[in-house]
């Protein structure tokens, strides 16, 4: 059988490596996520390369040499510190449905206003703070109004999950994911109930492009708990690097993943990937099949073993 590696290179997707942390590092428990700084970093030892600004590197072991501190990536490759900036994972996370149902949505920037008629050339009543959830007073508003508690709020300060019905190939009882491009939303579904819903980050290409997150009612064909992404193989286009992106769900040419580079979600940010915060995706990661056996860091689906519908739309 041929190894999840292999198969996904015949997908079109070899430049999304599985993770393979050198034998010599040191035990951690999880990954440490640096930011290239303005600079760009060269490698000191390892698989010579020179890193962009902005590129993404997990780092596994640190120690001081020659009065300087070093440290040793995931692939190997050690770097000066200096050169590189502790990330700043965004610590949004999603809601939990249960019996509430659909009633919220969550403030996209920071001092979302809040007015007392829907006119956004009114004087705000309220603000509210980026991610704020806030519950709506009804489900129904005027045009391009969302009604809250105290007045109004915009559609573009406020995204709002809306509930969809299920794919005809989804059973009853069965998890799948449904993702609202126009609304930058995921709700998790059992069968017909929704149990989980957050914000999102697609891609920021025009449909049909390369940088769009492609429509359809795909499923997930492969998940790795850490995965390198890259672009560097192609020319002509802004190129990015990441080491260890956390919880990565295939669905064709892009992922679900965890971003730990920004604190965008809820406005189109990627390359055509579905970003997520990190607690989302490791909780979503959990809810859909197939599942991972114990400690294996990849699986991929079979026939007898489908992977969850996801819906983007």
């Amino acid at each position: 059988m041929r190894s999840l590696l292999a198969g996904l290179v015949a997908l079109g997707l070899g430049c999304n490596r599985p993770v393979e942390p050198p034998a010599a590092a040191a035990p951690v428990v999880g990954p440490r996520y640096f930011i290239v700084g303005k600079n760009g970093a060269e490698t000191l030892a390892g698989k010579p390369a020179r890193l962009l600004p902005g590129f993404g590197v997990a780092i596994v072991e640190q120690w001081v040499s020659a009065g300087e501190w070093r440290g040793r990536s995931s692939q190997g490759r050690e770097f000066a510190m200096r050169d590189l900036q502790a990330a700043r994972p965004s610590r949004f996370a999603g809601v939990e449905v249960a019996e509430r149902g659909l009633d919220f949505g969550w403030a996209i920037r920071e001092g979302a206003p809040v007015y007392a008629r829907p006119d956004t050339t009114a004087k705000p009543v309220a603000q509210k703070s980026h991610y704020a959830c806030v519950t709506l007073a009804s489900l129904d508003g005027p045009q391009g109004f969302y009604r809250v508690a105290g007045g109004f709020m915009s559609e573009a300060d406020l995204a709002v999950p809306h509930a969809a019905p299920r794919p005809p190939a989804v059973a009853d009882d069965e998890p799948w994911l449904d993702v609202d491009l126009r609304t930058q939303t995921l709700v998790a579904y059992v069968g017909d109930r929704p149990v989980f819903a957050t914000l999102v980050a697609t891609g920021v290409g025009a449909e049909g492009t390369a940088f769009a997150t492609p429509k359809g009612i795909l499923r997930v064909r492969a998940k790795l708990r850490a995965a390198t992404m890259d672009n560097l193989e192609h020319t002509g286009v802004l190129p990015y690097s990441y080491e260890e992106v956390p919880f990565t769900q295939y669905i064709g040419r892009v992922a679900l993943h965890g971003a730990f580079w920004h604190d965008q979600f809820g406005i189109p940010r990627s390359h055509g990937c579905i970003n997520l915060s990190l607690a989302d995706a490791e909780r979503l990661f959990a809810f859909t099949q197939p599942a991972l056996d114990g400690g294996a860091s990849e699986v991929a689906a079979t026939e007898k073993n489908p992977g969850s519908v996801v819906r983007v739309r």
